[in-house]
């Protein structure tokens, strides 16, 4: 679908400074071919740059409670349901129990626990869910490569026996990537499963986002949204060489630590005593109510996450990298290959969230990221409405139509061309003789009528366990099922087999690694209305644009 270009071009960005010897790395080379700024500034070109392109989209105030609508009204059409926290919550418990049958039980270990964005409570109902099989509770215990590598050996030899028998399918281990990685797919559910082993780092960097998104409710909206619609463009995979839903999350909690004023603090103070649970929740409650003076909606932060982004384009090749730890832009330089985009890890410092990003694939991000401030100048002219634009950034969206086909993965064999040719001969040759037993069968009985036997294949009954089951929950008539795997809608799958949770999964497991449903209240967060959508009609463009806005305390 074509957008609309932008009738404005941004404003020219001013030329860099030279190259100095102080942009040289410590043995005197340079890591990358462009020159690099120094933080104080690269800080200040990305702010102008920002604050440019902001007032060349024209933000119309009178326009920002409809768009507050729009991406409140998506943002609820796609949050999980009861049922995708109960079946998430389900295999947590039955991984859990299939891990302690493989190695048996050790003081409670192994034992599988949930991270990733199921416990940030930022997965959609198509998300895969992260797995790791952590033998201790020690964070800071370091398990050895080789024993990651053999645990998903012996974990996938007895998921392969399963995937036989009909309960899973798409069975992949991955033991070449950083993180060793065991891929599988529950038929019940079509729930995608990504396993490793004592992945610390995952679950401390997950546990400290849910204590951060428990700062500011704008926080996790804007993540869901900006993670949905980078999802829709085709952006958000580092299998393709995209972001990451870290960095895209990482990004987000920069944006709200660099308003005016800051709606999140620096990491670095909450990271003060140490990154375990414990600490980091103690310091996370003296932050409550941190961003409260900043009374900006989803719609501002949102045109203004995207202008940030876009502005700084130019920027990332010579140093720029957004830092949660320091809540500013800094200047850093990375490996080659590994700086296209830069987000600093706050646990780790010289690691780059962003490092899988290409350099074709971002140059694939920025055109996105155009378009998006494109469309969204355009509504702020009048030129399109608000169901156009929401067509534009998130696509055709329909809750009851979120089906998409598993991503069914084979392990990579070598192609043999002579092989391959010897199979079709072989191909051929059955077929051949196939035909020429059907005529001879013809010619001696030529007064019967030869018709292939019908053979009824009787799918394997199978009762649920009473345990099992929710009654209070409507199941999509089996098998027909919705798979979140991937973001296609409108396509129904039907796939062979009962799945490890049986025809209607909805057992809530008591499992630690596991999140919760929601239990009361409307999944659209009632204070986002109250308190951010409706009191920003009075606001200029002017003022906004100039960055001199007035809070006004509407004493929510």
């Amino acid at each position: 679908m074509a957008t609309p270009a932008a009738s404005s071009p941004a404003p020219a960005a001013a030329p860099l400074p030279p190259f100095s010897d102080d942009d040289a790395t410590s043995d005197g080379s340079t890591e990358s071919e462009a020159s690099v700024w120094d933080s104080q500034d690269l800080r200040s070109r990305a702010e102008c740059s920002e604050a440019e392109l902001l007032a060349a989209m024209s933000v119309d105030a009178s326009l920002l409670p409809a768009l507050n609508d729009l991406l409140l009204e998506v943002y609820a059409a796609l949050r999980p349901k009861p049922i995708h926290y109960q079946q998430r919550n389900a295999l947590v418990h039955d991984f859990s129990k299939m891990t302690t049958k493989i190695f048996g039980n050790n003081n409670g270990f192994p034992v599988v626990q949930a991270f990733g964005s199921f416990t940030m409570d930022l997965f959609t109902p198509k998300s895969d869910l992260d797995l790791s099989v952590n033998f201790s509770a020690d964070t800071e215990d370091q398990c050895p490569r080789n024993k990651k590598i053999k645990v998903i050996r012996k974990f996938s030899k007895v998921l392969y026996s399963l995937q036989r028998d009909g309960i899973y399918c798409g069975v992949l281990p991955v033991v070449s990537a950083k993180v060793p990685i065991l891929n599988v797919i529950d038929r019940g559910t079509g729930v995608e499963c990504d396993i490793s082993v004592e992945n610390k780092d995952g679950m401390t960097r997950s546990m400290i986002f849910k204590f951060v998104s428990s700062l500011d409710e704008r926080f996790q909206i804007l993540s869901y949204l900006v993670k949905i619609w980078a999802k829709i463009h085709d952006v958000n995979s580092p299998r393709e060489q995209t972001m990451s839903s870290m960095s895209i999350i990482s990004l987000v909690a920069f944006h709200l630590q660099t308003r005016h004023p800051p709606i999140l603090p620096p990491f670095s103070a909450l990271l003060k005593d140490g990154s375990d649970s414990a600490n980091v929740e103690k310091k996370v409650l003296l932050f409550q109510g941190f961003g409260s003076t900043n009374k900006e909606t989803i719609a501002e932060l949102f045109v203004s996450l995207m202008s940030k982004l876009l502005s700084v384009e130019s920027l990332w090749e010579h140093g720029l990298c957004a830092s949660n730890f320091e809540a500013s832009w800094i200047s850093k330089t990375w490996k080659k290959g590994v700086g296209n985009l830069s987000v600093e890890d706050f646990l780790d410092r010289s690691q780059n969230f962003a490092r899988a990003v290409g350099k074709a694939q971002m140059q694939k991000v920025c055109r996105c990221l155009t378009e998006c401030a494109s469309n969204l100048t355009y509504f702020m002219r009048g030129k399109i409405n608000a169901r156009k634009l929401k067509t534009c950034l998130f696509g055709r969206l329909n809750p009851d139509d979120l089906v998409s086909k598993p991503r069914l993965r084979d392990s990579k064999r070598k192609q043999n061309p002579k092989r391959n040719l010897e199979s079709r001969r072989g191909m051929q040759k059955r077929a051949k003789r196939a035909a020429v037993q059907q005529e001879d069968q013809a010619d001696a009985a030529p007064a019967a009528v030869v018709t292939p036997p019908v053979v009824q294949q009787q799918r394997p009954t199978q009762t649920p366990t009473p345990t099992r089951c929710c009654s209070s929950v409507g199941m999509p008539s089996w098998p027909l099922v919705t798979v979140p795997s991937g973001f296609g809608y409108g396509l129904s799958v039907r796939l062979p087999g009962p799945g490890l949770l049986g025809r209607a999964p909805g057992y809530l497991a008591g499992s630690d690694g596991g999140v919760e449903p929601p239990r009361q209240g409307p999944l659209l967060p009632m204070p986002c209305f109250a308190r951010m959508g409706r009191q920003r009609s009075s606001i200029t463009a002017e003022q906004l644009q100039s960055g001199e806005v007035k809070k006004k305390d509407t004493g929510s």
